[in-house]
């Protein structure tokens, strides 16, 4: 008969008990962690929220729907077109430029020696919680997405901050902002932060704007003290509205803190296509658009637009049903004159504004920038540089302009230069100057680089997101039956920013029109809609100083 053997020696069993009581103290932090994580959610009431759950007893279509016009062929155009040729009605999508996407779109120009390329208005990250817009992309056949490795802000010392390894747990995630230096216990709990930062906390729409949409951002941190490198977190969040610090309303500055730091579990890591915009995106998108029978009028601006008996005409031609989805350039022409539309539709979708002017800059270059910065970084502005693409590092037609020769064959690096929102008083004539001097100084690798190919664009389209305009901004019902807006620049039931916003709008857009033709409606969710305090009185010294 075989002996069975001890697992512990008999000097080691005394030890047992301590051994157990050891795991057991540490097992406390542990499980108070998970409780404090389980609570936080809780109190969200989860991070995602049903916004629109369909009747599965409402019928998809019906025979003879109504046509309907798109104007625009951005992302909430597209997004609203999609879905209703796919719900079977006859669709025409107007588009002033030769491409789709707006600024997710890409076309060809003849950059390299008079040889064409890709090229787009600039890198845009896919975040794990942009629902309406990963919705669009899982229902069309799109490229293939990479994660980023990291997201990283290169501070003006050449400092680099980094979130990779973040718990991204809202509130918990504040104590990686603690760890990483941008702020101190000091800052949190002393006048006047620690009566301020609970805004941040606080967000739900109506008394967010009402409080705070007349205060600036850059008055708040001002009166607040903000410490530099806190600031320098905030200003990351602020760049999604391209405005200056002392245009950008609080009050929008709190949700886009709330909505991509403060209502999700997903953190600040993303994905990215690894294609081009027009052959990983645009193209399957058109592709569907017309095998459904859709118009896509690309190079057919929308020129006048007004309300009959019947419906609407748009540029001579009879719809049932339009969708908005224009920049805000292209609004005030177009519908402050109007005819057949009520005074204050005209005025609310005729006064949206645009924002300050922004800058895209792809340069090829005889140098390469240091293997430890990710594909996309984020700068600490001096003037006019915000973030640098590497785009010789994963774009596959970038690739293969290298590969093949089409480039200067003593490119080492193609990089994408952009400033979200170029101060008024930098003149055209010094904004590369500017944008290249800092390049090199943030990256000294590069000093002395030549630039061999570039393309370069100044725009002034998207949406202006300044002190006090929230009051009159459109919303997606006009108020007019069949009439509905789609973009970035609608204010939302929910909060939501720039890709998201867009796709949204579109398919709020599009349940406006099925709801009125009693069809299905589309699903939505979204984040949380207020934050995890919301409701809270404001502290004394907090009205005091903001006058809110």
């Amino acid at each position: 008969m075989v002996e069975p053997r001890l697992l512990v020696s008999p000097g080691t069993s005394s030890m047992l008990p301590w051994f157990g009581l050891l795991l057991g103290l540490l097992a406390i932090p542990f499980a108070f962690f998970l409780g404090l994580k389980a609570l936080i959610r809780a109190r969200l009431g989860g991070y995602k929220h049903e916004f629109v759950r369909p009747d599965p007893s409402a019928p998809l279509t019906k025979e003879a729907l109504r046509s309907v016009a798109v104007l625009g062929g951005g992302v909430a155009g597209l997004t609203a077109a999609l879905t209703l040729a796919r719900r079977g009605y006859p669709v025409t999508l107007y588009e002033k430029k030769a491409f789709l996407g707006g600024k997710l779109g890409s076309q060809r120009e003849p950059v390299l020696a008079g040889q064409e390329t890709w090229v787009s208005h600039g890198f845009h990250a896919f975040f794990p919680h942009y629902h309406s817009f990963r919705r669009l992309l899982d229902s069309v056949r799109i490229c293939e997405l990479e994660s980023i490795d990291d997201y990283v802000i290169c501070e003006k010392s050449g400092a680099m901050t980094r979130f990779r390894g973040v718990e991204p747990t809202p509130v918990l995630n504040l104590f990686g902002l603690l760890r990483r230096g941008l702020f101190s216990l000091k800052d949190a709990v002393s006048a006047p932060g620690r009566d301020l930062y609970g805004v941040f906390l606080e967000y739900e729409a109506d008394a967010t704007f009402r409080r705070y949409d007349s205060v600036s951002y850059a008055e708040f941190a001002r009166r607040g003290r903000v410490p530099p490198r806190l600031k320098l977190a905030f200003n990351t969040f602020a760049r999604a509205f391209f405005a200056d610090e002392e245009k950008l309303s609080l009050a929008q500055l709190i949700k886009a803190f709330h909505f991509y730091y403060l209502s999700q579990d997903g953190g600040l890591l993303y994905e990215y296509p690894i294609r081009d915009y027009e052959a990983g995106l645009m193209r399957p998108i058109a592709e569907e658009l017309e095998s459904l029978g859709a118009e896509v009028r690309t190079l057919d601006p929308v020129r006048e637009f007004s309300r009959t008996l019947e419906g609407f005409q748009v540029n001579g031609r009879p719809y049932g049903a339009v969708v908005v989805a224009l920049d805000a350039p292209a609004l005030g022409p177009l519908f402050l004159d109007a005819p057949g539309l009520p005074e204050e539709t005209r005025r609310r979708i005729g006064s949206v504004r645009a924002g300050q002017r922004y800058v895209v800059w792809r340069i090829w270059i005889d140098k390469d920038i240091r293997e430890s910065v990710p594909v996309f970084v984020i700068t600490e502005r001096e003037r006019a540089l915000d973030a640098v693409t590497a785009f010789h590092r994963f774009e596959v037609e970038t690739k293969e302009d290298l590969k093949s020769g089409r480039a200067d064959p003593k490119t080492r690096a193609v990089l994408e230069l952009h400033c979200y929102a170029v101060p008024d008083d930098l003149v055209d004539a010094e904004i590369k100057p500017t944008l290249f001097g800092e390049l090199l100084r943030r990256f000294p690798e590069l000093e002395g680089a030549s630039v061999l190919h570039e393309w370069y664009v100044v725009e002034q389209n998207f949406s202006a997101f300044h002190v006090g305009l929230e009051a009159d901004r459109p919303t997606v019902e006009t108020g007019v039956p069949g009439l509905y807006c789609a973009a970035d620049w609608v204010k939302l039931p929910f909060p939501a920013m720039l890709l998201e916003a867009a796709a949204a709008s579109g398919y709020l857009a599009a349940n406006g029109i099925l709801a009125e033709d009693g069809l299905r409606l589309e699903p939505i969710v979204t984040v949380p809609l207020k934050g995890l305090m919301a409701g809270m009185p404001a502290p004394k010294t907090r009205v005091e100083l903001l006058g809110a």
